[in-house]
């Protein structure tokens, strides 16, 4: 009789390690789950990601000609995807999207900015046999709570991998859509190539982009010495109007890098960067294209040398 009850409880025993072990692996497995998400499919398979009304003019239209805040909100309000879930991710959460030798990876940008309350940058990489071809920030939330401002990017990719994004900032003025852009992957090579681009917030047009014909894509330099021998500078590298960078040096000082800048056309042959809107005018260039030619102007230009408000600008690619 003794010899079966140590053998019953030898049974419970193992199977209370039994379940322990299970949870544990449970547990692990749900761990990992939460740091990299992976989807195998075919090409004829592919799960669209992303709002669908990302992708729709109408939606965009009704949100840049209302300037409701009310009806504004009640319209994106629409969105029905969950783009808050990228705020939890951390530095090491991948997302995987795998269709045929091309991988879609998603993963949180790891770079931070102390002035803003949230910070989330998602960046979209594209892989070829497993080697990295191009990246893309496909969504962006910025919330700067001393400025009340509000920054957004939504994205959708539809089944045949286009790319849609959404820029969308919400200041004291109001809500403004500040850009909608469309892109294609490459099925074949994996680029992510720019279709069309809307500056809407400035009313301009959507068009084709070809970059042989736009004349503002390319790296741009000017440099400056004042009366007092310090020197400012500004490179400017254009990929396109929603996507600028600039290095600002003002009188010798520890060079300052700006990203992902979206550009105004304030005229046909001219364009607004504001690369630090804390700086007032001070953080604003401008440059004109005239014919071959082209010229910086604003406040950080004129300021070299009082009474001198443009200097010509080289264009060096």
């Amino acid at each position: 009789m003794e010899m079966i009850l140590n053998a019953n409880k030898m049974r419970m025993l193992l199977l209370v390690v039994f379940l322990v072990l299970i949870g544990c692996k449970k547990e692990n497995d749900k761990s990992i789950s939460n740091k990299i998400q992976s989807t195998q499919t075919n090409e004829n398979e592919f799960v669209s990601y992303g709002d669908l009304l990302i992708s729709q003019s109408d939606f965009v239209s009704r949100i840049q000609r209302n300037n409701d805040v009310k009806s504004q909100r009640a319209n994106l309000s629409q969105i029905k995807f969950d783009y808050d879930k990228f705020t939890k991710w951390d530095a090491n959460t991948i997302e995987e999207k795998t269709i045929g030798d091309l991988t879609l990876k998603f993963e949180k940008d790891k770079k931070l900015n102390p002035d803003a309350a949230i910070y989330t940058h998602i960046n979209l990489s594209i892989y070829k046999n497993n080697k990295n071809v191009d990246k893309l920030i496909i969504y962006k939330q910025e919330n700067y709570a001393e400025a009340l401002v509000a920054i957004n990017q939504y994205f959708y990719i539809d089944t045949n991998l286009n790319i849609w994004t959404l820029g969308i900032n919400e200041d004291e003025e109001g809500i403004k859509v500040m850009f909608w852009n469309q892109y294609k992957v490459d099925k074949e090579i994996g680029k992510i190539n720019l279709v069309k681009s809307s500056n809407v917030f400035n009313n301009s047009q959507t068009v084709d982009i070809d970059k042989n014909n736009n004349p503002w894509i390319g790296k741009y330099f000017f440099g400056k010495t004042n009366r007092d021998d310090l020197k400012t500078s500004f490179e400017i590298t254009i990929n396109s109007l929603n996507d600028i960078m600039v290095v600002y040096v003002s009188d010798g000082e520890k060079p300052e890098i700006y990203k992902n800048i979206v550009g105004e056309n304030v005229a046909d042959d001219k364009i607004k960067i504001v690369f630090n809107k804390k700086y007032d005018d001070m953080g604003i260039v401008y440059i004109q294209n005239s014919g071959k030619e082209y010229i910086i102007s604003g406040e950080p230009i004129s300021t070299i040398n009082p009474g001198s408000d443009e200097f010509p600008l080289k264009k060096m690619k």
